[in-house]
């Protein structure tokens, strides 16, 4: 590999660009599909050809990794191209600090290369680049330097041989032999997942506070006593996830001080998190709501919106993450916080204030901006592509000139493919579409239609879609929907194959766009080994209305997989069958409570009137050890959620009753009684109503009093 040295000629920027973008698609493609499938052939080639353009001007192409950003020569690429930076991350996430590319290598070479980035049980670091050595030879891997760990005498644990710096590194932090400086940028280099491994066996309950606050410190604290990073938040959340239940508890225990600490950039981080990693965080702390400091528990209650939402999404939860983590909120919730609603929150006065400002003039020429964003590559050429789809329908235009801009048509939507524009993507395919129904040049039009039914094209529109379709939902489901059988089967291969949840999310949502004609494809899955498919079959047939698959649905009901028998009981629910009544009766009774936590809230969610009796049971349960009220809590939700004043009595009991073991817990439970007495036919509730009026919680008295105005207002009604 050793080469004479040449002289660094200057790389062509476009060149360069699109040759990552190749190489990031390909890697995506050898980690979704299995080895020989067309997509990763396909995606392979194009990086492939790509950098074989570049060894035309240079013998060899190195690119370094700096965290998130990559470095060519001495100039970093574009940091906000969302491709350049997910390749960084993917490479860094494996401890490698560059990749080199000698001219020469085969795509073979190529394809192994993703394969060992990609696969889960790989070693990272310096043992991931020693097994490419052996594999590649035209491609060389440099990992992340940990020699600058200095450790302390003694930090390496006793009786091991063991020469692996990643597990010498997490247990020198643990036994605080690490020197000064080293623990932050060390563990931020590491995958959660592997640190929890390593203190899920080195760490008992037991094990003494100083290590779990090391481990906390090094995470979310930077060297100086500086302010918590988001990615070093995220981080740390990933690794609790990931930990025994018994070390999970110590650790949200003893960060939840320090997290409190720093409560108002905490609160600026989480505000800025995506609904779903929000809703993992929620969750964690919701069921360890005991352990978490007041002040954190009131945080994530006030920015706890997207859990509260009414939708069947976010319905229940089993065990430390959310069932139904794969959903997207409904559109209507979409709509609620679109532009169109900016009046129902903005008051007229305050509008006149941003109009005032806005009309302020400063160095900036306002009056030019709008021309700014008119003049960009990308608005050029959508205009140009509305320019040439208006054409294709003028009168004078001859059969030469029509194919002659269908040509060019093609070659501007490889362009919108790879940028993700499933706009004017949709745009050209309808507009064709009619073109082949009905015209002077049906037969020109028909044959142009070839073009989406291609295997490449397929290929690249999946990978379009799952890469960029976040960044334009409304086009790309439009476009999956218009598309539906060509993409169907590719999209569910996607689905399946994905590792990233917040994508399964997005998949599962155009997936469902496309209605009832998805049903079979999910139909032919809910035999898959892997429990995550089998539930989002499910979900897609629920969504999708399948009402005709019932019976297959309810064999799922005993499933091995408490997440899949919950995800059925659900569907039944939802279908109304004649049996889903009594499931859920079974499921009240079952003997793992997050079983009984999930079906207290599904019968909350469909309003099952006829377990109302049960959960009146379950919420008069005594309570001797306090260990029942935030189970009483999702009762009481529930029981609001039915609005069955048979509850009304058991409510009233709770509300006079006292304790002096378990005070707190007890007051958390009446004051959740009094968010779902508005649900309940204001008559059965007064009595509780006048009681809350006189409370010592402020938080109750102001519901009260809401509560007694609209009772007046309805009885001024009647």
């Amino acid at each position: 590999m050793q080469e004479e040295k040449q002289e660094k000629l200057p790389l062509d920027a476009k060149l360069l660009s699109d040759a990552v973008i190749e190489l990031n698609i390909s890697r995506r493609s050898v980690g979704l599909y299995p080895p020989e499938h067309p997509i990763v052939r396909a995606s392979i080639e194009r990086a492939f050809n790509h950098l074989q353009k570049l060894f035309e001007i240079r013998g060899s192409i190195t690119l370094g990794i700096a965290k998130d950003a990559l470095v060519v020569d001495e100039y970093i690429l574009d940091r906000k191209n969302p491709v350049f930076k997910e390749f960084a991350e993917s490479l860094h996430a494996k401890g490698i600090a560059a990749v080199t590319f000698y001219a020469g290598l085969s795509q073979a070479e190529l394809k192994r290369l993703h394969e060992l980035i990609t696969a889960q049980d790989m070693p990272v670091g310096k043992e991931l680049v020693e097994r490419a050595a052996t594999d590649l030879s035209l491609i060389q891997l440099s990992p992340i330097d940990f020699t600058n760990f200095t450790f302390i005498e003694g930090a390496q644990r006793t009786g091991t041989q063991s020469e692996d710096i990643w597990e010498d590194y997490i247990y020198g932090l643990l036994e605080g032999k690490l020197a000064d400086g080293d623990d932050h940028a060390g563990i931020l280099s590491l995958s959660p997942e592997k640190v929890a491994n390593v203190v899920n066996a080195a760490m008992t309950k037991e094990s003494v506070t100083e290590s779990y606050d090391r481990v906390i410190t090094a995470y979310i604290r930077k060297k100086g006593g500086s302010r918590i990073s988001s990615d070093a938040f995220h981080k740390f959340f990933s690794f609790i996830e990931k930990l025994k239940p018994e070390i999970k508890q110590q650790f949200l225990a003893r960060a939840g001080a320090q997290l409190t600490d720093d409560i108002v950039n905490v609160e600026a981080i989480i505000k800025d998190m995506t609904p779903e990693a929000f809703e993992k965080i929620a969750g964690l702390f919701t069921d360890h709501a005991s352990l978490i400091p007041t002040t954190l528990k009131n945080l994530i209650e006030k920015l706890s919106s997207v859990k509260q939402m009414k939708t069947s999404y976010f319905d229940f939860f089993y065990h430390e993450t959310g069932v139904l983590h794969d959903i997207e909120l409904g559109e209507d919730v979409i709509k609620l916080f679109g532009d169109d609603n900016f009046h129902a929150y903005v008051n007229k006065e305050y509008q006149q204030e941003l109009d005032r400002m806005l009309a302020a003039r400063g160095d900036i020429n306002i009056e030019f901006l709008p021309f700014q964003k008119e003049c960009d590559e990308e608005a050029v050429d959508a205009v140009a592509l509305d320019i040439m789809l208006h054409l294709l329908q003028a009168d004078f235009l001859s059969q030469e000139d029509y194919r002659s801009i269908v040509s060019k048509i093609l070659e501007f939507l490889d362009v919108f493919i790879e940028t993700g524009r499933f706009q004017q993507i949709l745009e050209t395919f309808e507009a064709l579409s009619s073109h082949a129904e009905g015209g002077r040049f049906m037969q020109e039009a028909a044959g142009s239609m070839e073009y989406f039914a291609t295997t490449e094209f397929i290929t690249n529109i999946v990978t379009a879609i799952t890469l960029w379709g976040r960044r334009e939902r409304d086009g790309a489901i439009r476009l999956a929907e218009a598309l539906r059988n060509l993409v169907v089967s590719p999209l569910f291969d996607a689905l399946e194959q994905e590792r990233d949840p917040s994508i399964r999310k997005f998949l599962l949502s155009v997936i469902e766009g496309m209605g009832s004609d998805v049903i079979p494809h999910a139909v032919s899955r809910l035999n898959d080994g892997r429990w995550f498919v089998v539930r989002n079959m499910i979900y897609l047939i629920r969504e999708c209305k399948g009402t005709g698959e019932a019976d297959k649905i309810r064999k799922l009901v005993r499933h091995d997989n408490a997440t899949i028998r919950m995800e059925a009981v659900k569907t039944l629910l939802h279908f109304r069958t004649p049996d889903a009544i009594s499931h859920v009766r079974t499921f009240l009774q079952s003997e793992d409570p997050d079983v009984r936590k999930a079906t207290i809230r599904l019968a909350g969610t469909y309003k099952v009137r006829e377990v109302v009796p049960a959960l009146i049971t379950y919420l008069e349960k005594r309570d001797l050890f306090g260990t029942e009220t935030f189970n009483k809590i999702d009762i009481v939700r529930a029981l609001g959620e039915i609005g069955d004043i048979r509850a009304v009595a058991s409510l009233q009991k709770i509300l006079t009753a006292v304790t002096i073991l378990y005070k707190g817990n007890l007051e958390e439970l009446k004051l959740e009684i009094f968010k779902t007495l508005d649900r309940y036919p204001l008559d059965a509730v007064k009595k509780l109503i006048d009681k809350g009026l006189s409370s010592k919680n402020e938080e109750i008295r102001t519901l009260s009093e809401k509560y007694l105005m609209a009772y007046h207002d309805t009885e001024n009604v009647g």
